[in-house]
């Protein structure tokens, strides 16, 4: 049964969650909205618009705010005067951009789709290989992916590629080590940072499911949203030690809280973008961990 209290809910669909100065901050991807909430009062911030879908968010080391629009496949920078281009990688993805971590040196580390996922996810034979008890990944996708490492100018370079399916991505500082879920390829691919922006040394851990977004705990070990079973699992070493289950999809995830001690997650009834406007039944949901 779902074991999570209600922090914010009337959204169209909530995704790429990050805790930042004492506020989860997370995006409105259908209503093209980055937003903060605190999570002591419910209050809610709509830090800017996007002028198109929204993806991944992060901070440069000033402070100064980072969000992905998936559909131009640029990143903007907010800037006291409003949105600014910080980095256009339109000219080299096909597809459309994701998610998207900022490192403490203001590298940003973005994910791009490879292919159009709406089609893909409407046949039949991948609804139920998806949603089978056990997801024998990868699956065999229309093209792989990358991720992109954009440098605090702007400038960019791919940092690794054939992944099926880029989502969630984390940094995690402490080890020094890079984690990209693939949706499609049910896994998660994990990387040695070298020099702060070499990927070196993959593996894989096998998952089973089809991940979405990810967070990362104190300890290393990885949260990761499960839509299509409706819950998040914890993972350590590859290995499945928790889970929280929800009422709806579970998208995304993010560990934060005034101690440190709280999984956030992001929450829909629905991924189709008609549906989701019109029922405005996204959330941000809680549990202490």
């Amino acid at each position: 049964m779902p074991n999570t209290a209600i922090l914010g809910e009337g959204y169209a669909y909530t995704e790429c969650p990050r805790w930042h100065n004492g506020r989860l901050w997370f995006v409105d991807m259908h209503l093209n909205q980055v937003i903060a909430i605190d999570p002591t009062d419910g209050k809610r911030e709509v830090v800017t618009e996007v002028p198109g879908r929204t993806g991944g968010i992060g901070w440069l080391p000033d402070g100064r705010l980072l969000v992905v629009q998936q559909d131009a496949r640029k990143i903007f920078r907010l800037e006291n005067s409003g949105l600014v281009l910080h980095a256009d990688l339109s000219a080299e993805v096909p597809s459309m951009l994701n998610d998207m971590w900022v490192d403490s040196n203001g590298h940003a580390w973005v994910g791009e789709m490879g292919f159009d996922p709406h089609e893909f996810l409407a046949r039949p034979e991948v609804v139920a290989a998806l949603t089978a008890e056990t997801v024998e990944g990868p699956l065999q996708a229309p093209a792989t992916s990358r991720v992109f490492v954009v440098k605090p100018d702007g400038s960019w370079r791919v940092a690794a590629s054939d992944f099926v399916f880029t989502n969630g991505v984390v940094i995690d500082e402490k080890r020094r080590k890079l984690i990209v879920a693939e949706t499609i390829g049910a896994r998660l691919s994990i990387f040695d940072i070298v020099d702060g922006e070499t990927l070196q040394n993959r593996r894989v851990w096998s998952l089973g499911f089809a991940p979405d977004g990810i967070a990362l705990d104190a300890g290393g070990g990885v949260w990761v949203a499960d839509p299509m079973h409706m819950c998040a699992r914890h993972i350590v070493e590859g290995t499945e030690i928790a889970r929280v289950s929800t009422e709806q999809l579970c998208l995304a995830c993010a560990v934060g809280g005034p101690k440190g001690d709280t999984l956030y997650l992001c929450t829909s009834p629905t991924t189709e973008v008609e549906q989701g406007l019109a029922l405005l039944g996204s959330r941000i949901e809680a549990r202490s961990i």
